[in-house]
């Protein structure tokens, strides 16, 4: 068992009784906990191989795009356009004339396009965070959310040589903050805020 095997084992077992309503995405043997883990895994080794020096962190998975796909960042139909994820085993819980797609993840996507070595990408909560009675919907993680996120980064740190972490909104910011980890900060793309994302990640990578 890899490292990375390792990992994905330890956050899919990963839950907390002071979380508010959130699905481990990873957690369980259903069709769709398979997905996410399998196409986690792929991400993860293809990262590795590159060797990548800044990771970009995010708040957490939303509905229409990590929480279908299981990496952070990215929707259905952007993993099966974008050439970064091509001639790769990846699997989708939609049909292929059903494939989501997620603003922020074309966004953040497009622009990577032009830089040939990407960061790794990870959201500071794994899970998804949703409002009570409505799993297809998307909420802002609480202090113990963000808390174990926190954990599992450090988690993740181990396994990759990162340089220079680069929090994607306020939220990663925060809890970075407490860490004592030197950090960058962009806009999250979302809201109005792709032109203030696409100048800060121009500048940093």
């Amino acid at each position: 068992m890899t490292e990375i095997d390792l990992f994905i084992n330890n956050i899919s077992t990963s839950m907390n009784e002071e979380l508010g309503t959130s699905e481990n995405l990873y957690r369980g043997n259903s069709f769709e906990s398979r997905v996410r883990r399998w196409n986690l895994n792929l991400y993860l080794e293809k990262m590795k191989t590159t060797s990548p020096k800044v990771l970009f962190l995010g708040e957490a998975p939303g509905y229409k795009g990590c929480k279908l796909t299981g990496i952070p960042f990215t929707s259905e139909k952007m993993v099966a356009a974008n050439s970064f994820f091509s001639s790769q085993d990846y699997k989708f819980i939609n049909s292929a004339d059903k494939l989501e797609s997620e603003i922020s993840a074309t966004i953040v996507w497009n622009e990577l396009e032009s830089f040939e070595r990407k960061p790794l990408i990870w959201n500071i909560f794994p899970f998804h965070p949703y409002q009570e009675n409505d799993p297809n919907s998307n909420r802002t993680p609480n202090n113990a959310e963000l808390n174990l996120g926190r954990e599992v980064l450090e988690q993740l740190l181990t396994i990759f040589s990162i340089e220079k972490i680069v929090a994607v909104g306020r939220k990663p910011e925060s809890r970075l903050t407490e860490l004592g980890i030197d950090f960058a900060y962009v806009r999250h793309p979302a809201n109005g805020g792709k032109n203030d994302f696409v100048t800060g990640i121009n500048r940093i990578l």
